[in-house]
């Protein structure tokens, strides 16, 4: 029974640090590869929650205007962006399924495909609409940001 508290109690000290080692790594922006007016955004370290993943966003935003023009608005006043996990770096295509880029030389210009977020804005609504895992959020106008629930039908 001392054995089965003091093994749990290392499990569960290990995770801690493994967690907290996550939590507090920052978030390091790797590329910026752009195609018209969408871009996806390449990073290290990708925020963990929603919560932190729209507040990265935010905090970032200037700076990828600054040094990356990103984002690109088109003729239309729409723009479209998403952000991937750099994860285990560069890859060659093969035979997986990948995100490559055009704009970096082959043979090692594709990720595995391992989706953050999709930030995009429309300029009909004007809004900007954050996608992260199954959710959808809106900015509204007063700068409140809002879960979206979609109602489906079947006929």
């Amino acid at each position: 029974m001392k054995t089965f508290k003091l093994l749990m109690a290392l499990i569960l000290l290990v995770t801690g640090l493994w967690l907290g080692k996550l939590a507090l790594s920052p978030t390091e922006i790797i590329a910026v590869h752009r195609s018209g007016y969408a871009a996806r955004i390449v990073v290290k370290n990708p925020p963990l929650t929603r919560r932190t993943k729209i507040l990265w966003w935010k905090q970032n935003r200037q700076l990828l205007e600054k040094k990356y023009n990103v984002p690109h608005v088109n003729t239309a006043g729409d723009y479209y962006i998403s952000v991937w996990d750099y994860a285990d770096g560069y890859k060659e295509e093969e035979d997986e399924d990948r995100l490559c880029f055009e704009d970096k030389a082959p043979p090692k210009n594709c990720i595995d495909k391992n989706w953050v977020m999709t930030i995009e804005q429309s300029l009909s609504s004007k809004r900007i609409i954050y996608s992260i895992d199954s959710d959808t959020f809106e900015t509204l106008p007063n700068g409140n940001i809002v879960k979206q629930h979609f109602t489906y039908s079947l006929r």
